[in-house]
């Protein structure tokens, strides 16, 4: 695209996107507010349509039905002890100088059946979680026992149900295992294999392709001529979609060619549940996404009002969504933050679409814009009078290391053009606090 305006472009390999550096000092014409632009987004997408998950490929994944026993948690009474299972009433009067002696009948091992029942004078050695043999109802301790070849000497009583684990004292057959809406996390994972259960009925991850477009971009392996750029942004979009739980698919890079884009999404559209693009969605006439997508599906470009990350692309290829990011490195970040993951979190049913919010005291100062809500890589920490943050670096959308060192997202909304040290600040945490 060498033809097409300077102040048009926005790509992996614009490191100078203007779109991206406008002051914010004097009015934009055209400008959609970031909450709209958003709202737009996700009017777009839809839960994908719930599948039965291997429980082996559940995890994270959101249950779309819920998951009820069909049979007691644990399925039979056990031994919490080492010891012997005997009738309660028997040993209720044991001391140690005046024993209970009991016949030892069979013993009681993990795994299998007991090979004896518990009849009146008897007792069954027993190991623990091993079942709990009929006519028994409670364990005695093996440090309260002395056994006198086939005899044990009970010296001190168990009460009825002592160290006895009874079966459904976790789960009763018909208990609600897994909630509607609930993610699946290693806890739900162990409850459902417990319960016997091989399927979760979940919403699936998505599959989404990922696609670098730009004439200056090669491999991140290759070397490098003057005026050329690695492609950052499949692997920071990679990253994120993974950290997000979705499945990426590199499809590498595409250049500044209307035929190439075309034939390289309808190509993956069997595959895909959704595509994201990095580069050519400005609002030039010019511009590659538009000119292959202007008239098949049903693409949006918009001038959104935020800083980085002005120009964006939303809509629909063959009833699959499509987002186009700009292409400086951190406009793709903060847009997939702030557009791609909370639709990727609807469409795996999750009930919470955006991520947690702090309220801290800025370190340094900070520039906003009066027009555009700006989006500021900072680093938060917590301290004993609140929620800290600090700038993390120069506000350029090309410097990504700035994003590196950061934890969180300053919101600066439009007509804020500083916020000073030490004053309070909305921010965006993605990641944790000690990361």
């Amino acid at each position: 695209m060498a033809h097409e305006p300077a102040a048009d472009r926005d790509r992996s390999g614009d490191h100078h996107g203007h779109d991206d550096h406008r002051d914010g000092h004097g009015p934009v014409e055209g400008l959609l507010p970031v909450e709209e632009a958003r709202d737009r987004l996700l009017s777009l997408v839809d839960p994908l349509a719930p599948i039965d998950l291997p429980l082996q490929e559940a995890y994270g994944c959101v249950a779309a039905a819920d998951v009820v026993a069909g049979e007691d948690l644990p399925s039979f009474s056990s031994s919490a002890m080492d010891g012997f299972a005997v009738r309660s009433r028997e040993v209720a009067g044991a001391t140690p100088d005046s024993p209970v002696e009991l016949r030892i009948v069979g013993r009681a091992l993990i795994g299998h059946r007991p090979d004896a029942t518990v009849g009146g004078g008897e007792a069954v050695r027993i190991a623990t979680g091993a079942p709990v043999p009929a006519g028994a109802d409670c364990i005695v301790p093996i440090e309260d026992c002395a056994v006198q070849g086939e005899t044990v000497a009970v010296l001190r009583p168990s009460t009825e149900g002592r160290h006895v684990r009874p079966a459904g004292e976790d789960v009763r057959s018909g208990d609600l295992l897994v909630p509607t809406g609930r993610r699946i996390s290693g806890a739900e994972m162990g409850l459902l294999a417990n319960a016997g259960r091989s399927t979760v009925t979940a919403y699936p991850r998505p599959r989404v392709v990922v696609i670098s477009t730009g004439d200056e971009l090669v491999e991140p392996w290759q070397p490098t001529s003057f005026g050329q750029v690695r492609d950052a942004n499949s692997f920071t979009i990679a990253g994120m979609l993974k950290e997000a739980g979705a499945v990426p698919f590199l499809a590498g890079i595409v250049r500044d060619d209307v035929d190439q884009l075309k034939d390289t999404i309808l190509g993956q559209l069997i595959q895909a549940d959704a595509f994201i693009s990095s580069g050519g969605v400005s609002v030039g006439e010019r511009d590659v996404v538009k000119q292959a997508f202007f008239r098949r599906g049903d693409i949006d470009f918009y001038r959104v009002a935020m800083q980085p990350g002005m120009p964006q692309a939303f809509g629909r290829i063959e009833g699959k969504p499509y987002f186009g990011l700009p292409g400086n490195p951190v406009s793709v970040f903060v847009s997939f933050e702030v557009f791609i993951r909370p639709a990727l979190m609807r469409m795996m049913g999750r009930p919470n679409l955006f991520r947690p919010e702090v309220t801290a005291s800025m370190d340094d100062d900070i520039s906003g814009a009066r027009d555009k809500t700006v989006f500021s890589r900072v680093h938060v920490r917590a301290t004993a009078e609140g929620y800290l943050a600090r700038s993390t670096g120069g506000r350029g959308s090309n410097l990504m290391a700035t994003v590196s060192r950061a934890n969180g997202l300053a919101i600066i909304p439009p007509g804020t053009e500083r916020v000073a040290a030490g004053e309070r600040c909305r921010v965006m945490l993605f990641r944790s606090l000690e990361s």
